[in-house]
């Protein structure tokens, strides 16, 4: 299984494969962590064009979708390692939390692409984080079935916590659910 970086790539060409309109994914994208109203009253960041370091982090991949031709919105986010460390699921738990206080309707989780199981820590530790995947051992199809499955069902979550942020939804139940998919 390549590097981080490989990886990276590979997972970004099954995305812009997979997805189509108005949905699209974009590599080192910077999103929002926070948005401040300064003591005029003035929102102190772009909201449009977040960038890294004014109160934005980047992301490694963040698939969005297309509003308008001037607006794009945050689904999933994908963030990559090689192997998962219990400071990975630390801070990337963090920093999903702090997005989704902007972003109620992003999912955000991690790739591994040398371990070929979730690690037991992330069971522990884990607070924000929507999914991991751990993908040693699943190349050519059978990683390509794999994201496409993993992209869909993360964008229809997002798009089921958009319509319940925004009271599009009337339901009598709401439930989270865990599921593994066996080695």
């Amino acid at each position: 299984m390549p590097a981080e970086s490989e990886f990276v790539k590979i997972a970004k060409e099954v995305a812009e494969k997979t997805l189509l309109p108005p949905f699209f994914i974009k590599q080192g994208a910077s999103l929002l962590y926070q948005i401040t109203i300064d003591n005029r009253l003035d929102v102190t960041v772009n909201v449009k064009k977040p960038s890294r370091g004014n109160a934005a982090f980047q992301t490694d991949l963040c698939v969005f979708e297309k509003k308008t031709d001037d607006i794009s919105i945050p689904r999933v986010v994908l963030e990559f390692k090689t192997s998962i460390t219990t400071h990975d699921i630390l801070t990337y738990s963090a920093k999903a939390t702090k997005h989704k206080q902007v972003y109620p309707y992003l999912r955000y989780g991690i790739v591994a692409s040398k371990d070929s199981k979730v690690p037991g820590r992330l069971f522990t530790h884990n607070q924000s984080l929507d999914f991991c995947a751990c993908v040693a051992g699943l190349e050519g199809d059978e990683l390509s079935a794999f994201f496409e499955s993993l992209l869909s069902a993360e964008v229809n979550s997002s798009l089921c916590l958009e319509d319940i942020t925004f009271g599009n939804v009337n339901t009598r139940l709401f439930r989270t659910e865990v599921i593994l998919s066996k080695i």
